[in-house]
């Protein structure tokens, strides 16, 4: 998620995104291949947490966001920006722009991004192809199958994830699911090595730019989390993922995903 929220900040026009380092920053660091070791661990652990805004510091613009009150998001348009909770109802445009945007993407305003068929999904990216990004997505995907018809691609974001992913299983799930499992690399986010959405095709992506023809001249990119991409491959269209976990009883949802996992109508 951090590492997510700082990649993110470069799209909202930021020089920098970063995450002042605490414990749990140097518990992950801990032991790994890189990492000093003895005195130099210490002192570079000491380095690390002074990495922290001074006390009393004052900024331009302070934002809090609660984010037990954020609900599974997604882009409708054409930069990272233009999105809104699953579920909810397409904007009217405010511009030519937002004009220009719905029409490539295919949505008209009032309606819920929800009742478009998904052709493609694409899990990775320097973006959300972490270890804890896959585990995201299988948790959602175990034991159920892609929808006959959609594509699915999971690409790790680096070899060592690739490799901590197969230690785990990850990877089994996947496959078993029906989705490629592939080498890492940059892939679909940039319509690398072959990897395309045909022109006209939906695709829902964890990527970080959904700019037109992004993902292949023409494609449509809908920027969505590992674990919204993974229920929206089951389905066939955007899902919220909590509608097959614990809340799903108190989701907006199409009738056809509530009904996938026994959801009560409320």
């Amino acid at each position: 998620g951090r590492m997510t929220v700082c990649n993110m900040s470069i799209e909202a026009g930021a020089r920098a995104g970063m995450i002042a380092p605490d414990q749990t920053t140097v518990d992950w660091l801990k032991g790994r291949k890189h990492a000093p070791q003895g005195a130099a661990w210490d002192a570079a652990v000491t380095d690390w947490l002074s990495l922290a805004s001074d006390p009393g510091a004052t900024y331009d613009v302070e934002i809090v966001l609660d984010g037990d009150a954020i609900r599974p998001m997604a882009t409708w348009g054409t930069t990272p920006d233009a999105g809104s909770a699953i579920g909810e109802a397409v904007p009217q445009p405010k511009d030519a722009s937002g004009e220009k945007a719905l029409a490539y993407m295919g949505f008209t305003p009032g309606e819920a991004t929800t009742t478009h068929a998904v052709d493609v999904v694409f899990i990775g990216s320097c973006t959300n192809g972490r270890l804890p990004d896959l585990r995201a997505a299988a948790e959602v995907l175990r034991g159920r199958k892609v929808k006959p018809g959609l594509r699915m691609l999971v690409v790790p974001g680096s070899e060592a994830v690739r490799r901590d992913a197969e230690a785990e299983g990850l990877h089994t799930v996947f496959t078993d699911a029906g989705a490629e499992w592939r080498i890492p690399g940059c892939s679909m986010c940039l319509a690398m090595n072959g990897d395309m959405v045909a022109p006209g095709q939906l695709a829902v992506s964890t990527s970080n730019r959904n700019f037109e023809g992004r993902q292949g001249p023409g494609s449509r990119t809908i920027l969505a989390s590992p674990a919204t991409a993974a229920a929206t491959a089951i389905m066939g269209v955007l899902t919220d993922p909590r509608v097959f976990l614990v809340e799903a009883p108190l989701l907006k949802q199409p009738s056809a995903a509530r009904e996938a996992v026994g959801a009560q109508d409320a």
